[in-house]
């Protein structure tokens, strides 16, 4: 009599044959994966929108990030269409957002919509018309889904079908509820990413205000990190350049540099580019990583250029009077002493124009005449000010 166990292997072995997994199992988890990767992608999310548009034969499949309560039109959409979604964003976005039931029907974290849900038990004209824009573009049908609320940004789930592929099953609507929680997850790492780079993008702007360059180096030497400023002094080149991804010193400096990056102490500045009649004060810091694994910056590198100090910057005003980049340029022209018609000479405008972004710098700052402009702005960018 065969026993269970030789029934089972011929070769007597009692452990039972290795299951595999199912076609939807491993789309499911090839997804899951997707999910995670999204927002580490140079371009977070568009490979993601790609897949499961490919996943569910979809005409559309779309990512949306809204600041909450956002009126000043910071919202970001990720789309992966069959259709052309820049034509008919545009014709959305002028015509049919107010129509829009997703935009004000409240959804619950962690369940899947569809139109039904979405319009009211009686369809009026409105909702009829909403409609026939979303069969011009094939989403006829549609699943939608609130992805939650991460660091003051909401995130939205979206896929749509035409009518000749039919709308979603049930089994689909419960796959994609399935992966809600992964979404969640993942919008949260993109929140942190997001936070975290913007948080640097500040703190880059803050010191170029202040005048000062900033590079980051790793233990290698290597540049891992610059801000506007220093990168404007490095594309200058005179004091110091990019070789490739290596900071280049001119001069006698460059042993000086090398000495101090091999120093344990706490920095020292040195002056580099005295020869080439463009000093710049350097400030080497070595950077401590006593909570992370190390990784990352090693190295601080500060430059304050004595030269700059009385050149206004462009991106600076920007920021602190709102101006346009033209009217920046003119601001910054006029507060080094030139009059209007040599600013327009210099960027290029007639005499009339001219004038004109010189009486829109003065609306914007409040100045009366070209000598309050000037003190506002050479105080404004170390934020001396207290006005």
């Amino acid at each position: 009599m065969m026993t269970l166990t030789a029934a089972l292997s011929p070769n007597g072995d009692n452990r039972l044959p290795e299951r595999r997994p199912a076609r939807g199992e491993m789309m499911h988890s090839d997804l899951i994966g997707a999910i995670y990767d999204a927002p580490l992608a140079s371009q977070p999310w568009c490979d993601l929108t790609h897949q499961f548009r490919r996943a569910f034969a979809c005409t559309g499949t779309m990512m949306k990030f809204s600041r909450r309560r956002a009126h000043d039109g910071h919202t970001r959409f990720v789309f992966d269409a069959a259709w052309d979604s820049r034509e008919s964003w545009r014709l959305y976005n002028s015509t049919y957002r107010y129509l829009d039931p997703t935009c004000d029907h409240p959804m619950a974290v962690g369940s899947v919509y569809g139109f039904a849900q979405m319009f009211a038990p009686a369809s009026d004209e409105r909702e009829e018309q909403y409609m026939r824009f979303c069969r011009s573009i094939g989403a006829e049908h549609a699943l939608f889904a609130f992805l939650g609320d991460y660091r003051g940004v909401e995130a939205w789930l979206s896929l749509s079908r035409d009518a000749a592929v039919g709308d979603f099953s049930d089994a689909e609507a419960s796959e994609i509820t399935a992966l809600l929680p992964h979404f969640g997850r993942a919008v949260d790492i993109h929140a942190r990413l997001e936070a975290e780079r913007n948080m640097a993008a500040v703190h880059a702007a803050a010191l170029a205000d202040l005048g000062l360059g900033v590079i980051l180096l790793d233990s290698t030497g290597a540049i891992v990190g610059t801000n506007g400023l220093a990168d404007m002094l490095l594309d200058r080149g005179t004091a110091i350049a990019r070789d490739r991804d290596r900071l280049k010193v001119r001069g006698a400096g460059a042993a000086a540099l090398r000495r101090s990056l091999g120093a344990a102490g706490e920095g020292q500045v040195i002056v580099v580019g005295e020869a080439e009649a463009d000093p710049l004060h350097v400030l080497i810091k070595p950077w401590h990583d006593e909570q992370g694994d190390g990784a990352g910056p090693a190295y601080v590198i500060y430059l304050d250029s004595p030269a700059d100090q009385a050149v206004p910057r462009v991106d600076a005003l920007r920021r602190r009077f709102g101006f346009s980049h033209a009217e920046a340029r003119m601001a910054a022209l006029l507060a080094s002493g030139r009059t209007w018609e040599e600013a327009g000479t210099l960027m290029g405008v007639t005499p009339a124009s001219a004038r004109t972004y010189g009486k829109r710098v003065l609306a914007r700052t409040g100045a009366r005449r070209q000598a309050d402009l000037v003190r506002m702005v050479f105080t404004s960018l170390c934020r001396l000010d207290n006005a």
